[in-house]
């Protein structure tokens, strides 16, 4: 008789999800291994797993943090985004592939003043809490050090980081959120802000006002770490102007090869490396159906040949970390290394596939990157960012 393996799933009764201000985020039922997975490395035995789980992997940008998706995409930082609500208000009509109109409002701002400070307060409150109910598992990082000594005693690091200047045109406020643990800040998100503007939104006079210019320099002198994705040309070039630290664009990929304004032009990349700064692109990218059938029948051999016990192999099977529909965005990858250099590329996933990246690693393997490169680009010229830009 085939073996059965113990079930290695805990679940947490209703009533302390509930005392804890936690929802339940389990799901039971689903067969299809696209939809479930297990978080054990017993069936890590794709040909670069070892190699994955001695890098220091980082996630530069997600917009929610599940913890059995980040251990089961092997990732140890996560830069996690945080900020107040914003609305779509109006349908654009311009081509994507040039600038909005100025002065024309595509998204509206939720909170504003006292209430949109108190909305980042309850915000970062929750988050503060989920690291507190899980910290066996998961640790705040305020510095790179940090980092590191979170990584190192095997639990996976969060660094928060602000979506947009959602500091109520306030630097007292926006040293406020330094002091609850806000690290990295956006410059812009959808929505213009007074004093910068966004690819979707452009004010009468695009770019950083004089007060925009004061908060990207407090950002440098407090350790706030820039984050120019999406954030306008004329925005990027006036923060690149000011920055006397390294920046980060956390989540984008390149115009050059998508012709769209929300993603960064190659002059732009390549004056965020001049300054040392790393532009994350958007790791996920789309398989047509024949690729996706090809990945599915290899992992099903591989499974076959490795796992003559039925149960094992519904195990190992579980804890794939593939994701059909979507590889590795490895031709915007290639781009930012052939235009800026090797370290000054990174990836995010937006919280898309997370369990995917360990075949990420493979993928940059395979693809005749030498281990070295696949390390930083994996998650080491993002920590340099992050010890160059915060401290």
């Amino acid at each position: 008789m085939a073996r059965r393996p113990e079930l290695s799933r805990k679940y947490v009764s209703s009533r302390e999800t509930d005392r804890l201000g936690l929802g339940l985020g389990r799901k039971i039922g689903l067969l299809d291994p696209t939809n479930k997975s297990v978080t054990d490395d017993t069936y890590a035995t794709g040909k670069w797993d070892s190699l994955h789980r001695q890098t220091t992997v980082v996630d530069a940008y997600s917009a929610a943090v599940d913890l059995e998706y980040l251990l089961q995409g092997g990732i140890n930082v996560v830069i996690q985004a945080l900020g107040a609500e914003e609305l779509f208000v109006r349908i654009p009509t311009h081509d994507p592939s040039e600038p909005p109109p100025r002065g024309v409002q595509t998204w509206k701002h939720v909170f504003g003043g006292p209430d949109l400070v108190e909305r980042i307060r309850i915000n970062i409150e929750e988050h503060l809490a989920f690291v507190k109910a899980y910290e066996d598992h998961i640790g705040l990082a305020r510095s790179e050090q940090d980092v590191r000594d979170i990584v190192k005693s095997g639990r996976i690091a969060m660094v928060m980081m602000l979506v947009s200047g959602f500091i109520a045109n306030d630097l007292r406020v926006l040293r406020q959120y330094r002091d609850w643990g806000v690290t990295v800040m956006a410059l812009c998100h959808l929505g213009a802000m007074e004093w910068s503007d966004s690819t979707a939104d452009l004010k009468g006079t695009p770019g950083l006002t004089e007060f925009g210019r004061e908060v990207v320099a407090e950002c440098n002198a407090i350790g706030v770490l820039v984050d120019l994705a999406h954030a306008s040309d004329e925005t990027c070039r006036d923060a690149l102007e000011v920055a006397t630290r390294p920046v980060i664009a956390t989540h984008t990929k390149c115009r050059a090869l998508s012709n769209a304004m929300r993603y960064m032009s190659d002059d732009l990349i390549r004056t965020v490396a001049d300054g040392g700064g790393v532009v994350s692109i958007l790791a996920p990218a789309p398989r047509i159906s024949q690729e996706a059938q090809e990945a599915r029948l290899r992992r099903d051999e591989r499974l076959a040949e490795t796992y003559s016990d039925p149960f094992e192999l519904a195990a190992a099977k579980l804890a794939d970390p593939f994701s059909w529909g979507t590889k590795l965005d490895l031709e915007s990858i290639d781009h930012v290394v052939n235009i800026a250099g090797i370290d000054h590329v990174g990836l995010s996933s937006h919280f898309q596939n997370v369990p995917q990246w360990r075949e990420f690693t493979g993928a940059l393997l395979d693809h005749r990157y030498s281990e070295e490169d696949t390390a930083k680009i994996l998650g080491e010229n993002v920590l340099r960012v992050i010890r160059e830009g915060i401290g």
